[in-house]
């Protein structure tokens, strides 16, 4: 355990110097936002950083070693001196000083909290962790960009795996074991998590209360909302297990997996994975009768199931996209107008004017395609639409150089980003086919409430409450939100019609009437609502001085329509259905929602602060309730997936498996003994089988073919997987050696693994094994495993 706490220490000082060495830099790039991005230091450093290594080392004018790492915190660090000199950093440290401490405190708590969870359930052998894994140890393997894929040799990573080498970055850097890595790398993302939200809401909150103390547990309440509380379903779990409700109850919930779940009377309803129904409650009937699966995941199950997935890894830096477009809200009513670019009509068209240090926008927004491509459309259409708020204000109210200079400013934000990551795009493969029309499913309203319904507690009586004022304000606000009531209706015929056709348009409407679309109406009422109040807030009598509640609605407006769109269409993909849709954009709007909600709970306790309304009070004794109900899933669910804290505390995700003998002795062999990325040969595995193709995945060596459905997922074709596993087979049951020979060449192999699971799956016998000794060489023997090297050709005269 001593050589743990040291790989702790280790990485936590990288995770500082990181940190420290962006901090100037950070406060000269928000200077909009109240504590000048105190608590966003680590996680610009750390993206930064990345980036430049990523692109250095893909140009070829570095290597992936720890000496190239150095050399770019060096970059970052010199550009933050050169931004603020001595005697500045000096003044700097004195303003930021407590905030800063406070930024240090949180991400330490929540840091080392967390560990302290995954020390009972680290290990890697489940779900998707061993894919997860293997592009960890692939990242650490390849001396260049883009990494070698382990699971299809000869190939490159054809997924965003941006997050998978900040976290080797961290590792190579730290010196630490990858499979202890990869749970500390789990406790940063959380403990960046965690910190983002904080710090934005604070800063959101900052101008709204009169004390920073104030502004700071606002924070932390935004924090808990965004990383830490769970969905509704979790309490109606516990409510259920004790024999609450009735058979007609449960009917109504309409969760099947959960009215057929055994009864455990107690505060846990079980050990077993009990919370996983949660992320499974709506429940898609399609025409045949069959029930395709319908993900609505959110952060708090992603950290209690220990999947180091993109998404998850982009939780941080999408709050700091929220925070550069906050930065942007507050700076850009002050920029000076833009320069005359051309006329139209008689009126100016407008250059977007750029705040100070704008060049670091694109990389860093751009950053989120690169990390998980589904957050870059979203993160920057909510930078871009804060920029156009914050140049409304400027003129006094929208025109045509406002228009201009919005416009501008977004082909500057999505050109720029596109092009920062170009290298990755030429190389990238998806799955991705498009819009497609959605006839057959509809949430239900109760699914959806149970999943958001914390923070509909605390945004739809707000945004009604907000509606009720402007309508005695504005006498034209009814007219307003009618437009945007009739704009948002035309959207589903819209998009059906874009994704589908006519057909598409005509099939989605009877699925509408079908299905149900009570929720589909409610959340276009909202979303009007929001945009109705945004657009009245673009005048001259709504200002900076009420930045926050224009943020937070921009906010719940770009949740609201994530959600809403997954009930006309989806992304078309090789599951064809809407189940990776609904699973990323509610996992989006679950921190956007998250963001804004924890706002208007700012804002109520402020206005109690002043003046204790009993309809205020039951507001907030009912959001109070609803918290409590949601923080009931991360205590119970955690306790569950941790064995309730029964085993021997490890960091090692590795330590499931003997590393003195069977496969995990040779795997241990092979990892120290083979220099460089290698080709090597196991037998393709089944999917989610941590056994299965765990040589590749631990070492990070590229063997053939791993995990065939997932290379099929990553790539859009089965093309090459199908090419290769008759190939395999040959290798494996060949008796002929010089044919053995010409297919081990064929794909550069120059290890071949025979284990267990190979002996199983081809029935491996003598005659094979006698094949395989004519032609490599054993260097590996011991525990039922044998490893072959090739012999080395020697070149021809």
């Amino acid at each position: 355990m001593q050589s743990q706490l040291l790989s702790i220490a280790s990485w936590w000082l990288c995770l500082e110097l990181i940190g420290w060495a962006a901090w100037p830099l950070t406060a000269a790039f928000f200077t909009g936002t109240a504590s000048r991005g105190a608590a966003l230091a680590r996680h610009l450093g750390l993206l930064l950083t990345g980036y430049l290594l990523w692109l250095l080392v893909s140009l070829g004018v570095l290597q992936n070693t720890r000496i190239a790492i150095a050399l770019t915190i060096g970059i970052v660090a010199t550009l933050s001196l050169v931004l603020s000199r001595r005697g500045r950093l000096a003044a700097l440290w004195r303003t930021q000083r407590r905030e800063l401490l406070a930024a240090e405190v949180l991400f330490a708590v929540a840091f080392l909290a967390y560990l302290a969870f995954r020390a009972y359930d680290p290990a890697i052998n489940h779900t998707e962790k061993p894919m997860d894994f293997g592009f960890l140890n692939a990242i650490l393997r390849s001396e260049r960009f883009p990494p070698n894929d382990m699971w299809l040799s000869g190939y490159a990573i054809s997924y965003y795996y941006f997050g998978y080498l900040l976290m080797a970055l961290l590792t190579r850097l730290s010196g630490v074991p990858s499979g202890i890595a990869y749970n500390l790398a789990l406790g940063t993302v959380f403990a960046l998590t965690v910190t983002g939200a904080y710090g934005l809401v604070r800063d959101l909150t900052a101008g709204l209360v009169r004390r920073r103390e104030s502004a700071a547990w606002v924070g932390l309440v935004g924090a808990v909302f965004v990383a830490v509380v769970g969905n509704l379903e979790g309490f109606l779990e516990l409510l259920h297990a004790n024999g609450i409700g009735g058979e007609a109850l449960w009917r109504t919930v309409g969760i099947e997996a959960l009215a057929r779940a055994p009864m455990s009377p107690g505060w846990l309803p079980g050990t077993d994975w009990w919370w996983w129904r949660a992320t499974r409650l709506i429940q898609d009937v399609n025409p045949f009768g069959k029930m395709p699966e319908v993900i609505a995941e959110f952060p708090s199950f992603s950290f209690i199931l220990g999947d180091l997935h993109p998404h998850v890894m982009a939780l941080p830096f999408g709050l700091l996209a929220l925070t550069i477009a906050w930065n942007l809200l507050r700076v850009a009513p002050g920029l000076p107008e833009g320069e005359r670019a051309a006329t139209w009509r008689g009126r100016k068209l407008a250059w977007p004017a750029l705040p100070r240090l704008a060049a670091l926008i694109p990389p860093v927004i751009g950053a989120l395609g690169f990390l998980n491509s589904w957050d870059l459309p979203t993160y920057a259409a909510i930078a871009i639409g804060a920029y156009a708020i914050g140049r409304a204000w400027r003129y006094g109210r929208p025109t045509v150089a406002w228009a201009s200079e919005s416009l501008g400013f977004g082909l500057f934000v999505l050109i720029g980003g596109l092009a920062c990551y170009l290298p990755f795009y030429v190389g990238f493969r998806s799955q991705a086919s498009g819009l497609e029309s959605l006839f057959y499913a509809k949430t239900p309203v109760l699914h959806y409430v149970l999943i958001f319904g914390l923070f509909l507690s605390v945004l739809v009586p707000s945004m009604l409450e907000q509606a009720l004022a402007a309508l005695r304000r504005e006498p034209r606000f009814r007219a307003v939100w009618s437009v945007a009531l009739a704009a948002v209706l035309a959207l589903p015929p819209a998009l059906t019609f874009a994704a589908g056709g006519p057909a598409g348009m005509f099939l989605s409407a009877i699925g509408i009437a079908v299905g149900g679309p009570w929720l589909a109406i409610a959340l276009a009422v909202l979303i009007a609502l929001a945009g109705a109040l945004l657009w009245a807030r673009l005048g001259p009598s709504i200002r900076a001085n009420d930045a926050g509640a224009s943020f937070a609605l921009l906010l719940a407006l770009a949740g609201l329509l994530l959600t809403f769109a997954t009930e006309f269409v989806y992304i078309g993909d090789s599951f064809g259905t809407r189940m990776n849709t609904v699973f990323k954009f509610y996992y989006q709007a679950w921190v956007l929602l998250g963001v804004a909600a924890a706002y208007g709970v700012g804002r109520l306790l402020e206005r109690l602060r002043r003046e204790r309304r009993r309809l205020d009070m039951v507001w907030a004794g009912c959001i109070a309730l609803l918290t409590l109900a949601a923080l009931y899933y991360p205590l119970a669910a955690g306790a569950s997936k941790a064995g309730l804290f029964a085993g021997r505390p490890t960091l090692d995700g590795t330590a499931w498996v003997d590393s003195r003998s069977g496969e995990g002795a040779a795997i241990v062999w092979l990892a120290r003994q083979v220099k460089g990325s290698a080709v090597i040969l196991e037998a393709p595995g089944d999917e989610y089988n941590a056994a299965h193709n765990r040589v590749s995945a631990w070492t990070g060596l590229p063997t053939v073919l791993g995990w065939a459905g997932h290379e099929a997922q990553w790539r859009g074709t089965y093309d090459e997987i199908s090419r290769r596993l008759p190939d395999i087979a040959a290798i494996y049951q060949g008796v002929d050696p010089a044919e053995i020979d010409r297919l081990l060449e064929k794909y550069g192999v120059e290890y071949v693994y025979v284990g267990p699971y190979e002996h199983q799956k081809y029935g491996i016998g003598p005659q094979n094994l006698a094949a395989f000794d004519r032609i490599m060489q054993r260097v590996y023997d011991r525990d039922g495993v044998i490893i072959y090297r090739r012999y080395e050709r020697q070149p021809s005269l």
